[in-house]
């Protein structure tokens, strides 16, 4: 079974003869194009250093396809990428690399098959955030490099992987960020470093993004990151 990353995140785990498949389905489905080999078959035993090279090999297959769009999007290609794999038992484990507000990442390992909560929880955990703290968070999709969307509960992170390989932000198309709506909430988080760094380093961010327009408080705002005055 190969784990296959593009953009940095894994996307699914497939034996050999899934890919031989999916190479002459999409053939068949789209015969005006001109496909790339698909690395060969050995019918004997490959090193460690063989299956590497075989899995790379692999990854740009699928990442020189997917970079034509309506084979990228076609259903035999979504399917193939969402799907587990056949001969698995049970519900495979992924890796779910998450942008953070201090423009760091953090990387969880979760069932495929994670809700929002799961895997929020995972990152709280990983980074060390208490219950109360996470209240004050959530996990967002970033969609076309400068639009976030808050994440349902009940939502699949994995699948949006799938989805957003193509358009998301390098690495992840995933992201925390703050979710609360007063100054009021905000200070009363003050004494908690993690959370005062998150808004700052999401503050400084927004305000480069125009998300938040600083106008006359420019000037002063800049010299407060500066200094990394992160409380008034």
């Amino acid at each position: 079974v190969y784990n296959v990353y593009m953009a940095g995140r894994q996307l699914c785990s497939k034996r050999y003869r899934e890919f031989a498949i999916l190479h002459q389905n999409l053939k068949r489905e789209f015969a005006n194009f001109t496909f790339p080999r698909l690395p060969g078959k050995w019918p004997f035993s490959l090193s460690e250093q063989q299956l590497d090279a075989r899995r790379r090999g692999l990854e740009e297959y699928l990442e020189k396809v997917c970079s034509i769009r309506v084979i990228g999007e076609s259903d035999i290609m979504q399917e193939f990428l969402s799907e587990s794999d056949e001969n698995y038992n049970g519900v495979s484990d992924v890796e779910l690399r998450v942008a953070l507000p201090d423009v760091t990442t953090v990387t969880v390992r979760v069932k495929k098959n994670s809700t929002t909560d799961q895997v929020y929880q995972a990152v709280a955990a990983k980074v060390g955030m208490d219950s109360v703290t996470a209240n004050y968070f959530a996990l967002f999709e970033v969609i076309n490099h400068s639009f976030v969307r808050k994440l349902a509960p009940n939502e699949f992170p994995h699948k949006l992987y799938v989805q957003n390989y193509t358009s998301a932000v390098p690495g992840t198309c995933l992201t925390l960020r703050k979710w609360l709506f007063t100054t009021e909430e905000e200070a009363l988080l003050n004494d908690n470093d993690l959370a005062v760094a998150y808004f700052f380093h999401q503050a400084v961010d927004d305000v480069k993004k125009g998300y938040i327009k600083a106008e006359e408080k420019s000037y002063q705002l800049q010299k407060l990151c500066e200094q990394r005055k992160m409380v008034m």
